[in-house]
């Protein structure tokens, strides 16, 4: 039997682990995930100057071509896929692990730092206060807005919970905000407004990473980096430490 070998590269290469680069030179095949998030540089030629080849493949590949994986498993080799941030937060690689336990192929998961735990760290509001978390989509297949986000939003409001909403890999925080906007005038619970306070994290764990504490009416003329993108909404009640913690935020 093979090895499926899910590898986190943490959010840069800055982030790469130790063990992550040896399950990564002792596999026979190296896939590199290209779709599920975006990072700052070029991570592919970094993985090349330490002498890793991966093989670049988008989403298509990993959701509906993935029985080239399993053949190449079949064959009794260990396939490595590599992954910016953690592997597993993407439900397309929880469904590749579990084919190939169903195969009887052997299973490795080495753990990367990931955009979830880093922007609960970076926002200083406390870890245990953080709900469901939603990503917001541009529009559905037939041009209309999803509000599962904003119905996400109000259940964690109603418990006192933060609310992390993960972005489409190139969608701005302006643009995520304006949707949300949308998402009121069709839901009318009113939960979000122009002064709704948001933080924003943008190119994560880069060297010119930078998060952000504003309300939402200050975002339009805000000089956003370009995506990657993450946002998270504060529940309505905050403890005086978290206050103070989003004080360092504030520009």
């Amino acid at each position: 039997m093979g090895v499926l070998k899910l590898i986190g590269l943490g959010l840069s290469y800055k982030f790469i682990t130790e063990i992550a680069l040896n399950e990564l030179r002792t596999s026979d095949v190296v896939y590199a995930d290209t779709y599920t998030s975006l990072t700052c540089g070029d991570l592919i030629s970094r993985l090349h100057q330490l002498g890793i080849n991966p093989i670049p493949v988008g989403r298509d590949f990993i959701e509906n071509n993935y029985k080239k994986i399993l053949e190449l498993l079949d064959q009794g080799k260990s396939v490595g896929i590599a992954v910016i941030g953690d592997p597993m937060i993407a439900t397309t690689h929880i469904s590749l692990v579990t084919e190939a336990r169903t195969k009887g192929h052997q299973v490795s998961i080495i753990p990367g730092v990931s955009v979830h735990c880093y922007i609960i760290s970076k926002s200083m509001l406390s870890s245990y206060k953080f709900g469901k978390s939603v990503t917001i989509i541009s529009s559905t297949d037939y041009g209309k807005i999803d509000t599962t986000p904003y119905k996400v939003l109000k259940e964690n409001l109603e418990r006192n919970l933060h609310t992390i909403f993960y972005l489409e890999p190139n969608m701005s925080a302006r643009d995520a905000v304006s949707l949300l906007l949308q998402m009121e005038k069709i839901e009318e619970q009113g939960i979000i407004n122009e002064d709704s306070l948001i933080i924003v994290g943008q190119h994560l764990g880069c060297d010119d990473e930078e998060i952000v504490s504003l309300k939402i009416k200050e975002i339009a003329k805000y000089n956003l980096k370009s995506p990657p993108h993450i946002i998270i909404f504060p529940s309505k009640s905050l403890h005086y430490m978290e206050i103070e913690g989003l004080k360092w935020l504030m520009k």
